[in-house]
């Protein structure tokens, strides 16, 4: 078998977009891209959610380390 005879020339290969009519295909472009973009802002927002209280977290255990710290200083 021949390289050459497998592979279709350059000169015979489409050079434009051609639509295919009567797919199977159901969904649309533009329905997949409006719910990729939901779901990229969905999992941003949870990251900002879970970052934010995480933050929280931080500050709430900050300050009671700090009020440890500055009840033993005094005494010690």
């Amino acid at each position: 078998m021949n390289a050459q005879n497998a592979a279709p020339a350059a000169s015979s290969r489409a050079s434009e977009f051609v639509p295919v009519e009567g797919g199977t295909e159901t969904t649309s472009g533009g329905m997949l891209l409006v719910v990729a973009y939901l779901l990229m802002w969905a999992l941003l927002l949870g990251f900002l959610g879970l970052g934010w209280r995480r933050q929280k977290q931080l500050e709430t255990r900050l300050s009671e380390l700090e009020k440890q710290v500055s009840g033993k200083a005094p005494g010690a």
